[in-house]
């Protein structure tokens, strides 16, 4: 029964238990303890009140009247019978007493230590050096990381380029941009980081990751095992581009993902209505979410369009998407600041430097920051000082990307900018031909016939390149074709393949004179039986021999291929201890070939060897034989068509085959992009079936050209799309005027126009790409790296205070070194009820600190600040008054032993960082809602780095003092040392805290501790060393800071007087810019400072007492 005085909780509130102080017929007012001091009152119906049992390990408060004083202790049991707790107090005793003389606190933490000490209320100095080792780290993590706790706990290995990206975007108040990375950089892991940092900034917010239906699998895959999906419920919603309509538009929607961007942008454009209806959905559901990541490596050159459409959904008021000619006029002028930037760079000889400098002052006249800039390096060139001259030049380049490029908000890696990261393209392939030659020579010479034949007209063109494409991989495709030109009746499966406007061409174009007998003659070479001398036979043969060679089958069986398949699919059904099957991925341009190869390899591998990802296949299907191939052993096989020539991650595999070459480069490169990518494997081997081994054959002519023309197997040609488009049809005009000839004569040329297509290349791209070598991105990155070196650092400050304070018990991974998880005991400190709520969910899941080792691992945890259990034990921890206040005794052998002599005063723990209050009232003043002060106090954290300052105050007389003597400092600052030895310490707790009132009068004891607290702020704030670090941060910050606002104005002032009008959103982002500058330097100059622990410390030369009792 609820009466006064009872113990309650309310399920409407997250504050926990409180008291009963009035109840009315329908209400009751709840007394809500936070501390001796303060307490919380709140009216609640008695309906929603329940009755609340304590547990055991819960810290209560009772007034004790004899002694005039608050005693705190640990609820030790319930008697039921006497209806009265069990209480363990801190004199080893125990009393028992009714819940209305019972106060616990609520759970609101503690704001100040110090009240914990005022009541002394303190603990053992052991339970306070191990929390503020746990805090410490924590802390520190927190500065290296600048607050990007969703960076610092992904389960990623760090890569530079990728880190920066991340900065950028989560120190900017406005999360709208597009990530724009060459292929196989890692935008997935980008994203990923960022959404991570989201849900972790607003634990209510709610998110939509919209992809193509291919890369479903591979985005859930990625999100869960790097950043953890599951463990943020259901507030991620991963959708396919295809299922767009379970996507609500009335949603309340905070954070959206857009994968392989362009392909949604083209839609805009499409003459498909469920294409357009797509866009439609997509372009309402960017415009009202607040943030918005696009997801696109296209380049821009070529594809203007496409990109001002996506720039559209990032900023529709800007990018109007009925205005392509300003925007191509845009990327124009671009090329004339490229130029500019292109040469203009670190080592490059003083006489270029000084012609672009003097390019600079004439194009950026008005940019007296960068002119400032031009004359400084002017001087140092002068002086001859190379590194400084670096460093201005590299600041140089950054100012003008930052404040100059297309879209400020798109941020693009290119891989010639981070070949530290991935290994330079070694895919050239080992080639094999085909064996039927004498049918491939009757095929190549009736197509040689009917190509010279043929009328030199466009539809005559377009049907001879598709006889060439498909006399270049299983020839059932080509006879297909043949059928349904002869025929002039296209199908089904043609239509898919090709597209049904491609198929009208061949089926309804005229057959010239003679030309049916020449097909007729093909279809009868073609259907001549081989009897294992096509193509799929020589892929079997491959395959077996390749495998004999991996799981080492003795060499006897190798010359006798039968015995060798034989033994192969023994131990394909027994594998042999240490076999380890090697994944193999074939690559095929057409669907009907994918079907054929994987219907062929079933037949002798077996039906669980093999996996396919066809573009007939449903989502579904494609999600689970990719599953399969990546996580089984006995799946080693994936035959794919192009459906998985974009998007997926390959890079695990071992042996990479081309059963044909697509016509189209831009398709190849996306093939290869599969496994040429960040985390791919050294030594993979790739093989292409190149055709047959004839005299000028066009098949080997159009590897050629792509070897050597192209040169895409040595190196990506991402960049080079729009180049690759305007060249391909006066290739395919060379090919069915010249045959292979044509092909041939064309490699040279290709290689002239693409060297001069990357100049042009460079001069775009110069001023969007991120500079690495920047001293603010170069210097987060090594700092992070330096913090993961610290791995057993942090094991050792959470362990001592997760299970050497709390008594946890630390489980090691049955198999696996280097994981490990944390496990409650009978013994463990905490009770029941905190366990299951706080704790207990993150204590099943290993984890490592090490993150090369979780990284290794799938499932596992990294245990670093933004991780669960790290987490859930900073927040426990802040609420918990164990370890917040101490005192103690140390004994000092060199100290003076005569009574009266001792020194005594107080230790003050503060953490400082940026004091954003003035930012806050500056937005309330200037009425600005919703504005992203998560990301406000990243970017504070980078301009004054969160610290942490120890104050000791000399307590000894009126006027405190800070403590300065180096010797006093020593025996202050060493840890608690409470057993055996010689100076030692005591723990000034428990049965011992009456030693405090020989000290301090214990009626003052409460003013001592409240006045020590205000002067050690103010003696901290005072001191030297203080004053100028804060000095020289908001020094340096006021730099940064104006020079963002600069380049908002610059870019502004670049606009027209009508664009200006338009572009309110850049205009109001200047002007709280502006103010909120000030506001960041006024709190840099007056930072925030947290009391993190206080304790009271006495030294002497005598020990407090005789015995050798515990400390």
């Amino acid at each position: 029964m609820i009466d006064v005085g009872s113990l309650v909780r309310s399920p409407k509130n997250d504050l926990g238990v409180g008291k009963v102080v009035e109840f009315s017929r329908t209400e009751a007012l709840i007394e809500y303890f936070c501390s001796v001091k303060n307490r919380l009152h709140k009216t609640v119906p008695l309906a929603l009140l329940q009755e609340a049992r304590l547990q055991r390990q819960t810290r209560c408060y009772l007034w004790s009247t004899t002694q005039e004083r608050w005693i705190i202790g640990r609820i030790y049991d319930w008697d039921e019978d006497k209806m009265l707790y069990d209480i363990d107090l801190p004199d080893s005793q125990s009393i028992q007493a009714d819940e209305t003389e019972i106060y616990v606190r609520c759970n609101i933490p503690i704001a100040d230590p110090i009240d914990i000490l005022a009541v002394k209320g303190q603990e053992t100095p052991y339970f306070h050096d191990r929390r503020l080792a746990f805090v410490q780290s924590a802390i520190a993590q927190r500065a290296v990381s600048r607050g990007m706790t969703g960076l610092i706990s992904a389960n990623i290995d760090l890569y530079p380029h990728q880190v920066e990206v991340v900065r950028r975007v989560l120190e900017d108040p406005i999360g709208r941009y597009l990530l724009a990375d060459e292929v196989g950089l890692g935008k997935t892991v980008e994203a990923g980081t960022i959404l991570r940092q989201y849900l972790l900034d607003e634990p209510s917010g709610r998110a939509v990751v919209l992809v193509p239906k291919y890369l479903l699998e591979q985005w859930r895959d990625e999100l869960e095992n790097k950043f953890y999906l599951s463990h943020f419920a259901d507030r991620v919603q991963l959708v396919s581009l295809s299922e767009i309509n379970q996507v609500s538009r009335n949603a309340n929607l905070d954070f959206l993902i857009v994968d392989e961007a362009h392909h949604v942008a083209a839609m805009a454009n499409s003459g498909d209505r469920g294409q357009k209806q797509c866009f439609e959905i997509c372009q309402t559901l960017a415009h009202k979410s607040k943030n918005l990541l696009l997801l696109s490596g296209m380049p821009v050159i070529g594809h203007e369009q496409d990109f001002l459409t996506m720039l559209h959904l990032l900023d529709p008021t800007t990018y109007r998407l009925d205005d392509l000619l300003n925007f191509k006029e845009q990327v124009q002028n671009r090329q004339e600041l490229g130029r500019v930037l292109l040469d203009f760079r670190e080592g490059a000889k003083p006489v270029v430097l000084k012609q672009k400098l003097a390019e600079i002052r004439t194009i950026f006249a008005t940019d007296d920051y960068l002119i400032g800039l031009a004359d400084e390096l002017d001087s140092c060139l002068e002086t001859e000082k190379a590194t400084e001259c670096d460093r201005i030049i590299r600041t140089i380049r950054t100012h003008i990307s930052d404040t100059y490029r297309l879209y400020r908000r798109m941020l693009r890696n290119r891989r010639d900018a981070v070949e530290d990261v991935i290994f330079d393209r070694d895919a050239i392939p080992k080639t094999e031909y085909d064996l039927n030659d004498e049918q491939w020579s009757e095929i190549h010479t009736i197509l040689e016939k009917w190509r010279t034949l043929a009328p030199q007209k466009t539809a005559y063109q377009r049907i001879f390149l598709l006889f060439f494409r498909t006399s270049g991989t299983w020839l059932n495709v080509l006879e297909r074709v043949v059928k349904a030109r002869l025929q002039k009746k296209s199908t089904a499966e043609l239509d898919r393949e090709f597209g049904s406007k491609y198929m009208g061409i061949v089926t309804q174009t005229a057959l010239f004179s003679g030309e049916s007998a020449i097909l007729e003659s093909l279809l009868k070479t073609i259907e001549k039986p081989q009897e294992g001398a096509d193509r799929l036979s020589l892929l079997r043969i491959a395959i077996i021999r390749f495998l004999g060679v991996t799981l080492k089958i003795p060499p006897e069986y190798h010359s006798k291929p039968r015995d060798l398949l034989s033994r192969i699919q023994q131990q394909i059904k027994r594998p042999l201890p240490g076999d380890k099957f090697p994944k193999i991925v074939i690559f095929t341009s057409f669907t009907e070939t994918c079907k054929a190869i994987a219907e062929n390899l079933v037949k002798i591998l077996g039906k669980n060897a093999i996996a396919s990802h066809e573009t007939s296949k449903s989502a579904a299907d494609a999600e689970a034989n990719l599953k399969r191939f990546k996580n089984e052993q006995n799946c080693f096989v994936l035959v794919c068509d192009r459906a998985a020539e974009e998007g997926l991650n390959l890079q695990f595999a071992d042996w990479f085959i081309h059963f044909d070459l697509p016509w189209f480069p831009n398709q190849l490169e996306q093939r290869l992009g599969r496994v040429d990518r960040i985390g791919s494997k050294m030594g993979l081997q790739f093989c292409l079936f190149a055709g047959p081994d004839l005299p000028e054959s066009p098949h080997e002519a159009w590897y050629q050209v792509l070897k050597d023309g192209f040169g895409i197997f040595n190196k990506s040609i991402a960049s080079l799309q729009s180049y690759v488009e305007q060249k391909l049809p006066q290739l395919e005009e060379k090919l069915f005027t010249e045959g292979a000839k044509g092909l041939a004569i064309e490699i040279q040329s290709i290689k002239a126009e693409i060297e001069q297509e990357k100049i042009k290349i460079n001069e775009q791209q110069v001023l969007d790409e991120i500079d690495l070598l920047d001293e603010t991105a170069s210097q987060y990155f090594e700092s992070l790296d330096d913090c993961d070196a610290k791995h057993k650092e942090m094991q050792r400050a959470t362990e001592g205070w997760i299970c050497q304070a709390l008594n946890f018990k630390q489980v090691e991974h049955p198999t696996i070194s280097g994981l490990m998880r944390y496990q409650p005991s009978q013994k463990t400190l905490i009770p029941s009820n905190d366990l299951r709520t706080r704790l207990i969910p993150y204590c099943q899941q290993y984890g490592s600190y090490n993150r090369r080792v979780a990284h290794q691992n799938s499932d596992v945890a990294l245990y670093r600040i933004g991780e669960g259990l790290i987490d859930a034990l900073g927040s426990y921890i802040r609420w918990d008054d164990r370890g917040q206040a101490f005192a103690l005794w140390r004994h000092d052998e060199s100290w003076d032993a005569e009574e009266g002599k001792e020194w005594f005063g107080l230790q003050f723990n503060y953490s400082i960082q940026t004091d954003l209050q003035p930012a806050e009232q500056v937005l309330r003043a200037q009425n600005i809602e919703n504005y992203n002060l998560k990301a406000l106090q990243r970017r504070a954290d980078a301009l004054f780095i969160p610290v942490f300052e120890t104050v000791f105050v000399d307590a000894r007389n009126e006027s405190m003092l800070l403590v300065e003597d180096g010797e006093l400092l020593k025996i202050l600052q060493r840890p608690y040392k409470g057993k055996g030895g010689p100076n030692r310490d005591y723990n000034l707790s428990k049965n011992r805290t009456v030693l405090l009132d020989n000290f301090v009068d214990p009626l003052e004891w409460d003013d001592f501790c409240q006045r020590g607290r205000v002067l050690s702020e103010e003696l901290l704030r005072g001191r030297g060393d203080f004053v100028e670090m804060c000095d020289r941060s908001a020094l340096s910050a006021a730099i940064q800071l104006e020079n963002r606002v600069n380049q908002l104005q610059l870019r502004l002032n670049r606009l027209s007087q009508s664009e200006q009008l338009l572009e309110s959103v850049l205009a109001d982002e200047i002007s709280t810019e502006s103010v909120l500058s000030q506001a960041v330097l006024a709190g840099i100059r007056q930072p925030r400072l947290t009391l993190e622990s206080v304790g009271f410390i006495v030294i002497s030369g005598r020990a407090p007492v005789k015995s050798e009792d515990e400390g």
